[in-house]
């Protein structure tokens, strides 16, 4: 008897579906290819002083003079879903610790940020603070922190996340807080943003900052690709 291997083709529809592919960083702070004592292309500041320390490959916002550092990157993003990560370190002197977050939207828009001197990491929109969450920091760890917004119908559900180097991303965001279009008066649009206060007198080193958006969500009876 002869064998025969029977082939059948999967339709379209029958075929599994393929992961999708993750989204492309929108933008990201290039350190590791910036000269010294310059700030990185494509960043503007704000406020405050900032400088990178090409042998360390880190972006520094500098504790003279002491402001509400602020240094913006990437294009305006404008009512679009989007999430940003940064990672820095905050170096202490005994009770006086430097904060450090970051923010989407500009002034207008939203920021996580830590406050290290009561163990907390906040949420805040125009310098007011929305909300606390309990989050124990050690200074000289690289702490890496992630703020996320998403548009949903007539709302926009703010969520954060943070973690040391030393662990793995949470799948389980510390906050989240859910903001009605109606309630913002401003429209949420503006530059991506790094937030430092160097309280301790030595600089914040922030290592790395990207933003990236978030495609909006299919349909429930878009079919699936």
């Amino acid at each position: 008897l002869t064998g025969f291997a029977l082939v059948t083709e999967l339709s379209a529809e029958d075929k599994p579906a393929s992961a999708p592919a993750p989204p492309a960083d929108l933008a990201k702070i290039d350190i590791a290819n910036s000269t010294e004592g310059s700030v990185p292309g494509g960043t503007t500041i704000v406020s405050g002083a900032w400088s990178v320390d090409a042998g360390a490959k880190k972006l520094k916002a500098l504790p003279t003079p002491l402001l509400d550092a602020t240094l913006e990157f990437g294009p305006e993003i404008r009512e679009k879903s989007a999430v940003i990560e940064v990672a820095a370190r905050a170096p202490d002197r005994g009770k006086i610790r430097s904060r450090f977050g970051a923010g989407l939207y500009g002034k207008n828009g939203f920021q996580i940020r830590t406050a290290p001197a009561r163990g907390e990491i906040e949420l805040v929109r125009r310098g007011a603070v929305l909300l606390r969450k309990p989050f124990p920091m050690t200074p000289e760890k690289l702490l890496h922190l992630e703020l996320s917004v998403t548009g949903e119908r007539q709302h926009w559900i703010v969520s954060g996340r943070a973690w040391s180097d030393e662990e793995a991303r949470p799948d389980k965001p510390l906050f989240e807080h859910k903001v009605f279009a109606s309630e913002l008066e401003f429209p949420l649009a503006g530059r991506s943003a790094l937030v430092a206060t160097p309280f301790s007198g030595e600089a914040v080193a922030f290592s790395s900052a990207s933003v990236r958006l978030v495609p909006p969500p299919l349909p429930p009876d878009s079919p699936k690709k």
